[in-house]
C-alpha cells in the first residue's frame, strides 16, 4: 500500500473516532472536494435521517432541492480552487422527503482533498421568523383597522410608525413622517401640554393621558394616551371635537334650564309673597279671632314654601335643598312674623347642614312652621319665659332626626280631641306620612315632637 493510501486510511480512522466529531450536536460531515460523502456524526445522521451507509453511498448535492442544487455545485467546484463555503443556505431532503432549510460552512484541505462541513438545522429559526411575520402583520392590521389614530416614536423621538387614522387626522402621508424627527414633524407642539404629556409618559415610564387642544394642521380636540415601551413610545389618540361640542351644547342647555328654573322659583317665590300681603291685608278687617288666627297660619304657611322657592332661587343645585339653613332661617321668620320679644322668648337651633330631596324639605317646612308657631302662640300665656327649640341631625343609616319643642307649660289635652283635632296637628301628621316619618310627642316638660324619616 502506499503512503497516501495509508495516510487516507489513517484519517478516516481518526474522523471515525474523534470524540468532537462523534459527540458534536451540530452535524457534521466530511466529503471529497467533490462532494462525495467520507464521513458523517451522529447529528447529520439524526437530522435528516438518512442511514449512514446511504449517505456514504452518494454525494452531497444528491441531497439538496433542485432548485438549490446548481448554487450548491458552483460552491462545491470552488472548493478544489481553496475557496470555502460560507453560510451557503439550501434545502436538503430528509429520509421522508420532506426538504429541510439548512445552512452550510464547509472548508477545503486540498492536501488531504477531503473538505470539512458544518450544518445548522435553520428550521425552528424560519419557523420563529414567520411566527414573527405574522405577529407583525396582525399588529399591523389591528393598527391599521382601529378606529383611533395611533404612532409610535423611538427614544430619539424619530417616527417610526403611523397608523391610516393618523394620517387622516394629520392630514399628511406616513411616507412624508416616518424617520423624521417629531418635533420637527410638528413644531407647533414644542413646549406645550402635548409635549409635555409625551416626555412624561417616556422619561417616567408611566402611561399618561390628555385632552386638549391640538393647534394645526389638526385644529382640533385630540384625546391622547401615550404608553411607554422598550422601543420608545406608543401613542393612541382620537379626534374629541365632536364630543367637546356636544358636551359643550348639553352645558349650555342645562344652563339655560337653570336660568330659566331659577326665573320660575324666583316668580313663584314673588307670587307667594303676594298672596301673604293680600292676607295680611285682608287681617285688617277681621274681627273674630278665631277666623283671624285661620288667616295667619295660613299666612305663615304660605310664607314658609315661599321661604323654600327663594333659597332654590338662590341654590346652585335644584335638586337638593339645604335642610338645616332652611328651618333655620324659617323659624328666625316666624319669630320676627309674631313679633317676639327675644328677651322673653328665645330660639334654640342645633340644626346640622344636611342635603335631602325638594320633595322632603317642603313637608318638613310646613312640619317647623306648624309646630313653632303653635309653641309661640300656645306654649308661653300670660308673658311667660322660655325657649323654643329646633334640632336637626343626621343618624346612622341614613336617617334624619328632627325636634322641635319649646319649655312652655306643655300640650293640653282636650276632652274632645279625638272629634275636633285642631288643623295644624292633623296637617302635622298627614306631612309627616309623606316623608315617611311617626310623630312621637312628649309633654313632661313643655312639649316636644319629634320625627325620624329617611
Amino acid at each position: 500500500m502506499s503512503w497516501p493510501s495509508i495516510f487516507t486510511a489513517l484519517r478516516r480512522k481518526h474522523i471515525a473516532t474523534d470524540p468532537f466529531f462523534a459527540l458534536s450536536l451540530d452535524p457534521l460531515c466530511v466529503t471529497t472536494l467533490d462532494g462525495r460523502f467520507r464521513s458523517v456524526n451522529p447529528a447529520f445522521r439524526n437530522a435528516l435521517g438518512h442511514a449512514q451507509a446511504d449517505l456514504l453511498a452518494g454525494n452531497i448535492l444528491d441531497l439538496v432541492h433542485p432548485d438549490d442544487r446548481s448554487a450548491a455545485a458552483a460552491a462545491i467546484a470552488g472548493l478544489t480552487r481553496g475557496n470555502p463555503i460560507a453560510g451557503l443556505e439550501s434545502r436538503f431532503r430528509s429520509a421522508g422527503g420532506v426538504y429541510k432549510p439548512l445552512t452550510w460552512n464547509c472548508t477545503p484541505f486540498p492536501a488531504t482533498q477531503f473538505a470539512y462541513t458544518v450544518v445548522h438545522d435553520r428550521t425552528r429559526q424560519l419557523l420563529d421568523e414567520e411566527a414573527l411575520r405574522q405577529s407583525e402583520a396582525r399588529c399591523v392590521s389591528a393598527l391599521e383597522n382601529t378606529t383611533d389614530a395611533f404612532f409610535a416614536v423611538d427614544p430619539g423621538w424619530r417616527l417610526i410608525r403611523v397608523n391610516r387614522q393618523a394620517e387622516r387626522l394629520w392630514m399628511r402621508d406616513r411616507g412624508d413622517l416616518l424617520g423624521r424627527n417629531l418635533w420637527e414633524v410638528f413644531p407647533e407642539v414644542v413646549g406645550g401640554p402635548f409635549q409635555r404629556l409625551y416626555e412624561q409618559a417616556m422619561f417616567t415610564g408611566r402611561a399618561a393621558q390628555l385632552e386638549e387642544f391640538h393647534p394645526a394642521p389638526c385644529g382640533r380636540w385630540i384625546e391622547a394616551h401615550a404608553y411607554p415601551s422598550s422601543n420608545g413610545l406608543n401613542v393612541y389618540f382620537r379626534d374629541a371635537t365632536g364630543r367637546r361640542q356636544a358636551q359643550e351644547n348639553v352645558k349650555r342647555t342645562l344652563q339655560e334650564k337653570e336660568v330659566l328654573l331659577r326665573e320660575v322659583h324666583h316668580r313663584v317665590k314673588n307670587n307667594l309673597q303676594v298672596i301673604c300681603s293680600m292676607l295680611r291685608l285682608q287681617e285688617r278687617n277681621i274681627r273674630d279671632d278665631t277666623l283671624l288666627q285661620a288667616l295667619r297660619a295660613s299666612r305663615e304657611r304660605v310664607m314658609a314654601m315661599a321661604m323654600l322657592h327663594d333659597q332654590l332661587h338662590r341654590a346652585k343645585d335644584f335638586s337638593n335643598i339645604n335642610l338645616g339653613e332652611y328651618i333655620r332661617n324659617l323659624a328666625g321668620s316666624l319669630f320676627s312674623a309674631h313679633g317676639v320679644n327675644s328677651a322673653e322668648l328665645g330660639l334654640r337651633l342645633d340644626a346640622e347642614d344636611i342635603p335631602v330631596a325638594v320633595d322632603t324639605a317642603v313637608p318638613c317646612g310646613l312640619i317647623v312652621s306648624e309646630l313653632v308657631s303653635n309653641s309661640i302662640r300656645h306654649g308661653f300665656p300670660e308673658g311667660r319665659k322660655g325657649h323654643v327649640s329646633l334640632g336637626l341631625h343626621a343618624r346612622p343609616g341614613g336617617f334624619i332626626e328632627l325636634t322641635i319643642g319649646d319649655d312652655g307649660r306643655g300640650f293640653i289635652e282636650s276632652p274632645y280631641a279625638a272629634k275636633a283635632r285642631p288643623l295644624g296637628l292633623w296637617l302635622v301628621e298627614l306631612l309627616a306620612s309623606q316623608i315617611g316619618a311617626a310623630v312621637e310627642r312628649s309633654s313632661n316638660a313643655g312639649t316636644q315632637y319629634r320625627l325620624v324619616f329617611k
